[in-house]
């Protein structure tokens, strides 16, 4: 083809250019069309499968709708076996602190050797374990929430990060806490300030959280009502985005809290926050 043909001057040419010969002049058309190779649809279709994953109101409602066929029996039994197992912990717990006393135990290595050496390793394996929980917090719920925010992997500047504070907000308060490390930073009860664990279940009125002692570990059932934790997310080694939830606006079970549109209320309940 003739790239100085009339078709391509009268037709492309004109309506793009003031004076249709200068591309000619600069020789800026090619005697070849250049094609390059496409991946297959690939990329759209990563880009579909990202998008149905993201967090939304519309997804979750769907999800929510879509339930096991024995979810009442399963779900029964799921609750049985949790109150089982708080009450054990409480019960090895309690008979922990007994031997402590007694043996005037002071670290966490004696008490070890001494369960050991007495036949009391059932009592040991019934402890709470702050280690076990620990991959849950750092493996799967920190990567979840940086997937819910849509944090990248690896983040050099965070300076230059951006999130959509609303958005964040909307996401966050849909989000599952099972696994999350929280602190209760203000409370009615002052007692409670400063707890910090791993929250291993997400109740409608309570934190049920595996928390780190000197000795030996133990769970702490901390109420939402009166109580403000706090929790980070990080973005890298050094920088972290760093959230408060008010327990008095947290009183749903985290399966309710997913599809529910929090609304403005009346704050009366919350002075002891700003006290």
């Amino acid at each position: 083809m003739d790239k100085t043909q009339a078709f391509i001057k009268d037709n492309l040419l004109v309506k793009n250019f003031n004076n249709p010969d200068k591309p000619i002049d600069e020789k800026r058309l090619q005697d070849t069309l250049l094609i390059l190779p496409t991946d297959g649809g690939l990329t759209s279709k990563l880009r579909r499968s990202r998008t149905k994953l993201r967090l939304n109101t519309d997804n979750i409602e769907s999800y929510n709708k879509t339930k096991h066929p024995r979810y009442r029996t399963v779900t029964k039994s799921s609750k049985v076996a949790f109150k089982n197992y708080i009450n054990n912990c409480r019960r090895a717990v309690s008979q922990t602190k007994k031997l402590i006393l007694e043996n005037n135990i002071s670290d966490r290595a004696t008490l070890e050797g001494y369960l050991q050496s007495n036949n009391k390793t059932d009592l040991m394996e019934r402890l709470p374990n702050y280690e076990k929980v620990k991959p849950m917090h750092e493996k799967l719920w920190i990567n979840y929430m940086k997937e819910v925010l849509g944090i990248p992997e690896s983040v050099r500047d965070s300076s230059k990060l951006s999130i959509n504070g609303t958005s964040a907000l909307l996401k966050l308060s849909m989000a599952d806490y099972n696994g999350s490390l929280l602190k209760v930073s203000n409370s009615r009860n002052r007692n409670l300030v400063g707890i910090q664990g791993i929250v291993i279940w997400d109740s409608q009125k309570s934190f049920i959280m595996c928390t780190r002692g000197s000795i030996y570990d133990e769970l702490k059932i901390i109420p939402k009502k009166g109580t403000v934790f706090s929790f980070e997310v990080p973005i890298n080694d050094e920088s972290a985005l760093q959230y408060s939830i008010l327990g008095d606006r947290f009183k749903y079970r985290s399966s309710d809290r997913a599809g529910r549109k929090f609304k403005s209320r009346r704050c009366d309940d919350m002075l002891y926050y700003i006290s």
